[in-house]
């Protein structure tokens, strides 16, 4: 009997420790990154990552191909999902308390990049706030560069959590993409944790 609930108990971590590690762990940075302990998110990013690495090499080293290729998609996919629930939440912000105002164009900032074929393309520009309220660079993220002198309306967060954005109010971001990400994130966990627990599972 004792061995027997042992043998559910380690199947029950195996079926929901992995999956729930990882959407905590992603939880954990995008939570964090907002609030006043933001300086841990990437200590809790890197942190992660390494351990799947950590993962990875452990699982290749005894003989679990299938387990190490479900590490390495879940490492691609938690890093994706962090990436876009970070800006999902960005511009939900700005969506919900974002306030726009109109800002001048003072100077185009150019980058160069002769090995990917960029020569001195515009990538941002920097532009005067209002009531004198300083000088800010915005990212242009492929859009048109607006003309110098030109007078263009930027979004900020009174809370000054999230980069000043060019342009009005964003809509509600959509979440399609991070709950694809989300899915390969859970369903890769669990392909990795429960085939190395069938390989490894009887050794331990």
């Amino acid at each position: 009997m004792a061995a027997r609930a042992l043998l559910i108990g380690w199947w029950a971590l195996v079926l929901t420790g992995p999956p729930l590690a990882a959407y905590g762990s992603a939880w954990a940075v995008w939570t964090v990154s907002q609030g006043p302990g933001g300086w841990s998110a990437p200590v809790i990013l890197i942190g992660t990552v390494l351990a799947m690495w950590v993962g990875i090499y452990w699982m290749s080293r005894n003989d679990v191909p299938v387990a190490a290729w479900a590490l390495f998609v879940l490492n691609a996919a938690w890093l994706a999902l962090v990436l876009l629930r970070g800006g999902m939440q960005e511009q939900q912000t700005l969506h919900d308390r974002g306030v726009t105002a109109p800002a001048v164009v003072t100077r185009w900032i150019s980058t160069s990049d002769p090995m990917g074929g960029v020569d001195h393309r515009v990538t941002a520009v920097e532009v005067e706030l209002p009531s004198g309220a300083g000088v800010a660079r915005l990212e242009l993220k492929g859009a048109a560069a607006p003309e110098v002198g030109t007078s263009v309306q930027v979004t900020r967060d009174p809370g000054g959590r999230v980069p000043i954005r060019l342009g009005p109010r964003p809509a509600e971001p959509g979440s399609a993409l991070a709950t694809i990400a989300l899915t390969v994130v859970l369903g890769s966990s669990l392909v990795g944790s429960v085939t190395a627990a069938k390989a490894l599972g009887p050794d331990l």
